[in-house]
């Protein structure tokens, strides 16, 4: 299918092709060779189908309220989650503060 598919885009629209395939494209890969890519992987894992895990990086995480800083350096911003309680009230008090504008929209008429 993807052979099929990325003919067809090379042929109809050469822009989204490039973009779609570009590293692709970086490895010489075209629609012809893709199958024979993928044959040669297969043979690949039928030769030798012991997964290997990767090691692993010892990075650890630090969260302080909403900020995530790791140990390489990075940093990251994450909504902290509620409780199913937290988000009822959450979501009363929306109900509330949109029921009290109605109100407050009838009183004028």
């Amino acid at each position: 299918h993807v052979k099929e598919y990325m003919e067809m885009l090379a042929e109809e629209d050469p822009t989204k092709y490039e973009a779609h395939f570009s590293k692709f494209i970086a490895e010489d890969i075209d629609a012809d060779k893709l199958e024979e890519m993928y044959t040669e992987a297969h043979e690949k894992i039928r030769e030798n189908p012991e997964h290997e895990p990767a090691e692993k990086k010892g990075i650890t995480h630090s969260r302080s309220e909403e900020q995530i800083t790791s140990s390489d350096g990075t940093e990251h911003v994450r909504s902290k989650k509620i409780t199913l309680e937290q988000r009822r009230a959450k979501v009363a008090e929306k109900i509330a503060a949109a029921q009290a504008k109605l109100m407050e929209e009838d009183d004028d008429e």
